[in-house]
């Protein structure tokens, strides 16, 4: 992924934990897991600082119940 592309992040969020997986703005991109984090505000610091040292801008969704959302 080159350094100029946006990144996608997708986050599954539930009470204890956020699960996390991102790709590129590619439609043929590989879609990466990362795994679960904490909910707590220094866990999501953390995750931004990760996937900002390799792309931006950064555009996060995430699925809270039925509808879910993106910001």
């Amino acid at each position: 992924m080159s350094d100029s592309s946006t990144r996608y992040g997708g986050l599954e969020v539930h009470k204890a934990s956020i699960a996390v997986a991102y790709a590129s703005e590619a439609r043929d991109a590989e879609i990466v897991f990362l795994g679960r984090l904490g909910t707590r505000q220094s866990d999501i610091d953390q995750l931004i600082r990760t996937l900002t040292s390799n792309a931006t801008p950064l555009a996060f969704v995430y699925e809270a119940g039925p509808c879910g959302s993106w910001r």
